[in-house]
């Protein structure tokens, strides 16, 4: 099944120049560390990384060009849906591994989790399909913990129960009544935490996964800074005022925040009340960024958002049905929002 992968990897040469762009988060950069770890044990070590940036896309395409590679990885990004910034990298040899379902063709070669006959895809996370991949032709068994951060930063892990403790045993990590307080739920809120500062702490936390320690990462400035900001989302979610729609199963809230915190709210939020949809917007000078999130599988969260934006000028919207995102300038807030009530029982599954 993961044949024409494994033959994409063994056609690369040690002194063959590659570049993995990935996605800022909590799966696409423990995914990132998978591989590079992996190609190095295949003694391929010219590597270089770029973050992928959604609004500046062809920018980013102009620095993965910069360093010439032969051969670029994007990891954890639906890019087979951004044709202008694909159609910049066809000198080159292009592997897109994700886990967003999308029903965009492309030249690439794709590994989705659908091509592994998995039919939910948005709990097979990308470290997951990494790590799957590439344990095929090296053996990363001491570096498995990472995937278990992508599987909780995701909130993938009760799908692969055995496969944590597996991990949990191998590691020695406590368990606990939510993942999200073990060891590596630590370390996935410290990736999230950095994600949310600027593109410089993305990287910063890239290295610590390539070079340090466990118990150097939980000492590490970004897990003060995590705990900075899990003092802000305290905050937040104390004061927080719900608008609610639909008898309150669609629930909207506007925060100001300090830090990019609307994701962790609404993941907190949604998994305390399953049964309701929450739409957490996050107000800035001139646009609007969106979390949606529904835990109890009634809602499209993407759709809902997609349906929301359609028309506004600089928009996006999109992600997985319980977990979704969107951005819009601020203009649009007050249609949004309308939108949000209107189409909400369209989204309903």
């Amino acid at each position: 099944m993961l044949k024409k992968y494994k033959s994409f990897i063994k056609k690369i040469n040690s002194d063959d120049s590659i570049v993995i762009c990935y996605d800022q988060d909590g799966d696409g950069i423990p995914a990132t560390a998978l591989m590079i770890k992996a190609l190095n044990r295949l003694h391929i070590s010219k590597i270089n990384n770029v973050p992928f940036r959604r609004h500046s896309r062809l920018e980013v395409s102009e620095e993965i060009l910069k360093y010439n590679p032969k051969y670029v990885f994007i990891l954890d990004v639906s890019a087979e849906e951004y044709p202008e910034f694909m159609s910049k990298l066809t000198g080159t040899k292009v592997m897109i591994i994700d886990h967003h379902k999308t029903d965009t063709k492309s030249e690439a070669l794709i590994l989705k989790p659908e091509n592994l006959n998995f039919e939910k895809s948005y709990q097979y996370p990308t470290a997951k399909l990494v790590y799957d991949l590439m344990s095929e032709l090296v053996n990363l068994e001491d570096i498995s913990w990472m995937v278990a951060v992508g599987l909780i930063s995701d909130a993938s892990a009760d799908t692969w129960h055995e496969f944590m403790q597996k991990i949990f045993e191998e590691f020695k990590f406590k368990n606990k009544t939510e993942w999200i307080d073990t060891i590596p739920g630590v370390i996935a809120q410290i990736i999230n935490s950095a994600t949310s500062v600027n593109p410089k702490r993305t990287e910063e936390m890239l290295e610590l996964l390539l070079t340090k320690s466990i118990p150097e990462i939980l000492k590490s400035s970004l897990a003060d800074l995590n705990r900075d900001i899990n003092m802000e989302i305290k905050h937040v979610i104390e004061n927080i005022k719900l608008e609610k729609y639909h008898d309150g199963a669609l629930n909207i809230i506007q925060i100001e925040p300090k830090y990019a915190i609307g994701g962790v709210v609404s993941n907190k939020l949604s998994f305390a009340e399953r049964t309701k949809t929450f739409i957490v917007m996050s107000m800035y000078k001139d646009h609007v960024e969106v979390s949606g999130r529904n835990q109890n599988g009634n809602i499209d969260c993407s759709k809902l958002l997609k349906l929301s934006v359609k028309g506004f000028n600089d928009s996006n919207a999109g992600g997985h049905k319980p977990a979704a995102g969107a951005a819009f300038p601020l203009e649009y807030l007050d249609d949004f929002k309308k939108n949000l009530e209107n189409n909400f029982l369209l989204a309903k599954l």
